[in-house]
């Protein structure tokens, strides 16, 4: 079942970027801060620099397995954790999400969002988040 991304969650990834985690055949782990992302559906594409291309291609190689979560303070106001496959086009990542989880602490942490299907995921998120998006984002 593949569901989009909500308008709130594109805005900031597109605004703020992503921590992007992935993981070798040893279960050895790298994390990459990206600051352009461009979000269509479920879809991510993530600006890499020439050497966090080089950094990740041998491991998505091994591993295609990619966890994102918004950077910059997205990661704390924008509390989402999605993941998915990756795989590398040019100096470009592309990640299909596949699962969509809340990382807000508290009771609602580690909530799978994606299983709600698209338009009770958003009202969830619209229900408990009022903060302030990023500047250019979507209100939510």
């Amino acid at each position: 079942m593949s569901v989009s991304l909500t308008p709130r969650m594109k805005g900031w990834l597109e605004t703020l970027g992503a921590h992007i985690a992935i993981a070798d055949r040893q279960c050895v782990p790298t994390v990459v801060v990206v600051t352009q992302a461009q979000v269509a559906g479920a879809t991510v594409t993530f600006a890499l620099t020439s050497a966090q291309r080089n950094q990740t291609a041998k491991i998505l190689e091994e591993n295609d397995q990619v966890a994102v979560a918004p950077g910059q303070l997205g990661s704390v106001r924008a509390p989402y954790q999605f993941k998915g496959s990756g795989r590398l086009q040019g100096d470009r990542l592309v990640v299909e999400v596949q699962e969509i989880y809340s990382t807000k602490p508290g009771p609602e942490s580690a909530v799978r969002l994606d299983v709600m299907g698209q338009e009770r995921m958003q009202r969830w998120e619209e229900a408990r988040w009022t903060d302030l998006p990023p500047s250019g984002g979507p209100t939510g």
